[in-house]
Parts: structure tokens; C-alpha cells; sequence
């Protein structure tokens, strides 16, 4: 009888897969597309199972296992924000679709086709993604997986939304018309850039008076205090004038009560979806602006400093980006000194060559004479 060549094999979709029953316990792993090659990968599996080199239970972990794991290692190196999000995440979407998958048969079309049944926006998607690429390159790291199946999964195109800056007319339009109590803290927002739980982290050790600089090391979001949301994050912030008068009247204003800069009227720390509801979202209202979300006031810091030519790489080091690229591509509109889209750079430099080769226009009277509209002869 003729030898079957594709013993323990078996194809599902483009992939061939290996399974044969181990210790008494089913056991399936992908191979590859080509058939010759998975033939060499299944000679090579049967013996290692025939001299007891193959460690099925650890071939055979499920998602939800190696999800566990890895949830716990991530604990100690994020934010318990980023923490809470990936947890969400994981129970509401990836481990009632994958929990019970063994990870080494997850393919990138499963992935994809995961993706596909998501019932929410593009961005929502990638994001949802972020976690289980996390846990595939752990699993990898850890020898759980011979590859990452995540590398050939891309993300869904996301269009950039656009923003929508206060002009200063507008900055100054909102401040008169802010709550006497929060005017220093959105006069902070709008000229330092920093984050909504930068500042409401801000303490008064992190003021230097002396060196007229705010440090960055603290956020606190949802009422939980911990490190910035990146390591660049971590700066050192220039007080501007108007700044440093803010925070000198806030200063006197609550003397010593709190190590916190800025307080609600109740005299505790600030949260964030509080002061957008009561503070932000009315006094656009009463100031006649359209609404935009609180993010804004970093965009407003951005778009103000680049409009006035100022240098990008110190808005960059201001807002705590890790590089230019986000300021140049999504500010781009506001960098005047960086583009210089209507020759002036071209004209600064050669101003004195210029003046040599461009014709001379007549004075005015001479001018005039040659607009005479001349009667052609009949």
C-alpha cells in the first residue's frame, strides 16, 4: 500500500497544520504554506515526540493563559490608567473571541477577521489591538510562539482629526469670562501645554522661582496619582511671564494649605471630567466659542508659539513629544519659519542681489502718462 506522504497533516485555508494524539492528549500546530517544508517541520515534530523532546503541555497553551501572564508583568511597568484600559479591553473584546484559542493556531486572518466583526470605529479597533500585539510579543519573547503572527497584521487607516485652536482674541475672550478661581489654571493650560493630568498633578515642589521652570513628573488621571504618560513626557517647562504672575497670585491666594497648585472650591485636588462638565463646557458657552474638547488648550500652546515663529524644537520639548514629527505633521499649517511657503527666505537672503537685477519701476507721474490709452491710427 502506498505511503500517505501527508500523515498527521492536514490543510485549512493556505496553511498546512501537524496533529496527531500525545500521552493521550490531542496536539495540533500550524506549519506553513509550502508542502514540502511542512513535511520537514512534521518529520521533525514526530521526533521530538518519539524521544520525548517535545513539551506538549507548554506547546499547547491557551490565549487566556498566556493573557494572564502577561497582564501581571505589564502591572509593574504601566500606569494604572493604561492598566485599567487594557484589562477592558482584553474582558470585553479579545478573550471572549480568543480566550479559549491555543495561541500557536492563532493566524493573522483570524486576527483580521476578528477586527472585522468589531462593531465600532477604526481608531476604536487599532487601539483594541495595541494589548493583543503586547501579548503576542511576549509570548514570542518568551519562546510561547516560534513568531509573532501580529508583525502581518497592520492597522485600520485612521484619518488624523482635524483641530480646532483658540485664537488669542479667543483665549482672552474665554478668560474673561472663566470662574475667577480656575482663571490661573487655564491661563497655565494655555501658555505651558501641558497635560490635563500634568497639571492637576502639579505641586508646589515642582515650581523653581529661581530658575523660572515647572517640572513634569507627576499626572494623576481618574483620582490615581503615578508617573507621566511617557518617558518624555518628563520636562522641564519655561515659565512665560504671564505664567509666573499666575502662579505667584495662586501662590498668595492659598498660601500653604496643600501641596497641590491648583484646587477645586472645595479645596481638593482637581478632577478632570468634573472641570470640563462645570468650568470648560459652560464658560465656551458664555464666551460665544464652539465647542472643543479640554485637549485644546495644548493645541492652542502649539498653534500660538508656532504662528509666532518660534523655534519648533522647544514647542516640541514645552508639550513633552519624544520627537518633531507629530508637531510638524500635525501643526504643519502653523510653522511659518519652517516653510516658508511665500519665498521670503529666499528673498531675506538675496536682498541685495535682487535689488540689483529687478527692473525699476517709474515714479508715479511717469506712471500715469504710460496707462494713457493710446488711439491706433485709421
Amino acid at each position: 500500500m502506498a505511503k500517505n506522504r501527508n500523515h498527521h497533516m492536514f490543510k485549512k485555508g493556505d496553511t498546512w497544520y501537524f496533529q496527531m494524539r500525545v500521552h493521550g492528549h490531542p496536539y495540533k500546530k500550524a506549519l506553513c504554506k509550502d508542502i514540502t517544508k511542512a513535511r520537514l517541520l512534521r518529520d521533525q515534530l514526530i521526533h521530538k515526540i518519539q524521544w520525548g523532546h517535545l513539551d506538549v503541555q507548554h506547546e499547547r497553551l491557551v490565549f487566556g493563559e498566556v493573557a494572564k501572564r502577561w497582564i501581571k508583568l505589564e502591572e509593574m511597568k504601566l500606569q494604572p490608567s493604561t492598566v485599567r484600559d487594557y484589562r477592558s479591553i482584553m474582558n470585553f473584546h479579545v478573550l471572549p473571541h480568543f480566550g479559549n484559542w491555543f495561541i500557536n493556531e492563532i493566524l493573522p486572518v483570524d486576527v483580521e477577521e476578528f477586527m472585522a466583526t468589531r462593531e465600532c470605529g477604526a481608531k476604536r479597533v487599532n487601539n483594541i489591538l495595541v494589548p493583543l500585539r503586547s501579548v503576542f510579543r511576549m509570548a514570542k519573547k518568551n519562546g510561547f510562539l516560534e513568531r509573532n503572527i501580529m508583525i502581518d497584521v497592520e492597522n485600520l487607516p485612521v484619518d488624523r482629526p482635524s483641530i480646532h485652536p483658540l485664537s488669542m482674541e479667543e483665549v482672552v475672550c474665554f478668560l474673561d469670562e472663566i470662574n475667577p478661581h480656575y482663571r490661573n489654571f487655564f491661563i497655565t493650560a494655555f501658555f505651558t501645554g501641558m497635560r490635563l493630568g500634568e497639571q492637576i498633578a502639579l505641586k508646589w515642589k515642582a515650581v523653581d522661582w529661581d530658575q523660572k521652570t515647572i517640572a513634569v513628573i507627576e499626572s494623576r488621571v481618574e483620582g490615581i496619582e503615578g508617573r507621566p504618560k511617557t518617558k518624555g513626557s518628563y520636562r522641564d517647562i519655561v515659565m512665560l511671564p504671564s505664567v509666573e504672575e499666575a502662579l505667584r497670585e495662586q501662590r498668595r491666594r492659598i498660601g500653604l494649605k496643600s501641596p497641590y497648585v491648583f484646587l477645586n472650591t472645595d479645596g481638593k485636588p482637581i478632577e478632570g471630567e468634573t472641570l470640563r462638565k462645570t468650568t470648560w463646557t459652560p464658560t465656551l458657552k458664555r464666551a460665544g466659542l464652539e465647542y472643543r474638547s479640554m485637549y485644546h488648550t495644548r493645541h492652542t500652546f502649539a498653534t500660538l508659539m508656532l504662528s509666532c515663529g518660534e523655534n519648533v524644537g522647544w514647542v516640541q520639548q514645552m508639550m513633552g513629544h519624544a520627537s518633531l514629527r507629530m508637531i510638524q505633521e500635525r501643526y504643519y499649517r502653523y510653522i511659518p519659519n519652517l516653510t516658508h511657503a511665500d519665498g521670503s527666505a529666499f528673498g531675506a537672503k538675496f536682498r541685495k542681489e535682487l535689488v540689483q537685477v529687478t527692473p525699476k519701476l517709474p515714479q508715479n507721474d511717469e506712471r500715469d502718462r504710460l496707462r494713457q490709452v493710446i488711439p491706433l491710427n485709421r
